[in-house]
């Protein structure tokens, strides 16, 4: 497997593991959502409950859970964000990260590859003129059978 390669599956594993930590995100603001649903129920049922015997003392704790739980959506809201923002940006910098060294070691292997092709010219320029006019010739037989399909 040559470093381009490896650099690749590298850079697909971390696109991989972006993904999951997104998908970890996404069943962690679930969670958190049905939680804070199901304590907001419970506040209303005991609110309920309480208004059949004081109808002002239930009125009140009713605005006092309310209040309460969007302070608690709000909080747990801002805090999904701020794991969201944290998570993608270090998916972005890893994938930049891995980005720039698949193009540094392309860079490379052409650079190396260049460099061999031209020492081979200046041994047998015979040889390289013929492999390059066969590779052209391949090519162009591969691109016309492309084009019939």
């Amino acid at each position: 497997m040559s470093d381009t390669d490896r650099t690749i599956t590298n850079a697909g594993s971390a696109a991989q593991n972006t993904a999951a930590r997104a998908g970890d995100a996404v069943g962690d603001v679930t969670k958190r959502a049905s939680d804070a649903a199901a304590d907001a129920s419970a506040k209303v049922s005991k609110t309920a409950a309480d208004a059949a015997s004081s109808t002002s003392d239930a009125a009140k704790r009713a605005a006092d859970a309310a209040s309460d739980t969007a302070d608690r959506a709000s909080d747990t809201a801002h805090a999904l964000i701020d794991d969201a923002k944290g998570n993608a940006n270090e998916a972005i910098d890893a994938i930049a990260e891995q980005a720039n060294a698949a193009a540094a070691a392309a860079k490379e292997a052409a650079n190396d590859g260049v460099a061999y092709v031209k020492a081979q010219y200046k041994e047998n320029p015979g040889r390289v003129i013929a492999v390059g006019a066969a590779a052209v010739v391949a090519l162009s037989l591969i691109i016309k059978g492309l084009r019939r399909r």
